[in-house]
């Protein structure tokens, strides 16, 4: 019986759910493909179907941890009432079942979507938004898979990476490269330039025919000492590919992997207490936004209930209101984190547990 309760439960919500995520999702592709429309009647556009794809997926990865709440916070709220309307909730209580048996579908549903929002941000996100971004700021005259140039200033400036090729998808090979390593007075010291360097067992190496050039503390070159290398390692540069490609991230669609490159390096640098509150922020929210997904079904689901034949708008916006209010507590801390009055941690948690709180607020009071 539960398990026949189950895949009821589950089909009814998924139904709802899956209309407005792709409704959402094409009302954000349909806003964002203006562009892409315009590129089309521009001879020197480079639009193909695989560029068309790239933006708007692209696109569609920045925005998704944001369309998901909604998503979830639309599907339950009619979900909920649907049951109410139809008596089918009055049945199934009267039979015994628990709400909290009832609503494990949907639950574990907003758990999985959640789960998947991660996944998007970590993994799907840095590449795919930073590969639209490019296709935008070239105004659809590149393919957004070209290497892209790059450069890396070590903590102290004791050393500088130029590169002129970075591939996305391959970040342990990096394309004309050259190397600057500086006495501590700022000086050039050595310069090594070679076609491509290779990450390999935690060091990179040098490859293609190396060239090394040398300066005196004037900055002023010393041919005679140049030297020519097949292969060369670069024991002096420690820092991971993540680290270079951190530098090179909008800070806003960094994974986890890179925020924590990034702040290694720059801490290294040295980073004022604003920085370093509104980079740890960051961090964490990384964690808890997929977590909206979860908390906006758990207050949507006694508000969805309370909106039965006579108190439709009620429960609706109460839900609505529950909603901006999360998000408005949730900027409020950010505020208050970054100017130094509550620390991050406390930042990220303090809209989660309020909303928890009224969650189970709400939950108490059904009937």
């Amino acid at each position: 019986m539960s398990k026949i309760l189950f895949f009821y439960v589950l089909r009814s919500f998924a139904v709802p759910a899956l209309i407005c995520l792709f409704g959402l999702c094409a009302l954000t592709l349909l806003f964002m493909s203006f562009d892409l429309i315009g590129a089309c009647f521009d001879a020197e556009s480079v639009v193909t179907w695989r560029v068309a794809v790239d933006f708007l997926w692209g696109t569609l990865s920045m925005y998704l941890e944001w369309l998901l709440p909604a998503v979830f916070l639309l599907a339950t709220l009619y979900t909920m009432w649907q049951f109410c309307r139809h008596s089918e909730l009055i049945a199934m209580r009267a039979g015994g079942i628990g709400m909290g048996t009832i609503v494990a579908p949907i639950v574990l549903t907003a758990l999985v979507a959640a789960g998947l929002s991660f996944v998007n941000t970590e993994f799907v996100k840095p590449v795919a938004a930073t590969r639209a971004l490019q296709i935008k700021d070239s105004d659809f005259r590149q393919t957004g898979r070209e290497p892209m140039s790059a450069g890396f200033a070590a903590p102290g400036n004791s050393h500088v990476w130029s590169i002129g090729q970075l591939d996305l998808t391959n970040i342990e090979r990096l394309g004309d490269v050259s190397v600057t390593f500086r006495r501590p007075d700022g000086s050039t010291q050595v310069r090594y330039e070679a076609p491509e360097a290779r990450w390999i067992d935690g060091e990179w190496w040098l490859q293609g025919g190396v060239e090394c050039r040398y300066y005196d503390e004037l900055d002023r070159p010393e041919p005679e000492r140049n030297q020519r290398y097949a292969n060369l390692p670069l024991p002096r540069a420690t820092e991971t590919p993540r680290q270079i490609l951190a530098q090179n991230f909008d800070a806003t669609l960094a994974s986890f992997a890179d925020r924590k490159a990034n702040r290694k390096t720059r801490e290294q640098s040295g980073m004022s207490t604003d920085q370093k509150n509104a980079d740890s922020y960051a961090t964490y929210n990384h964690f808890a936004a997929p977590f909206a997904i979860v908390l906006v079904t758990l207050f949507a689901i006694p508000a969805g209930i309370a909106s039965g034949r006579q108190s439709v708008f009620r429960g609706i916006l109460l839900a609505i209101g529950l909603f901006i209010a999360y998000y408005a507590v949730t900027f409020f801390s950010m505020f208050l984190s970054n100017n130094d009055i509550i620390k991050p941690a406390l930042a990220v948690a303090l809209p989660c547990f309020v909303f928890a709180v009224v969650s189970v607020v709400l939950f108490r009071r059904l009937p």
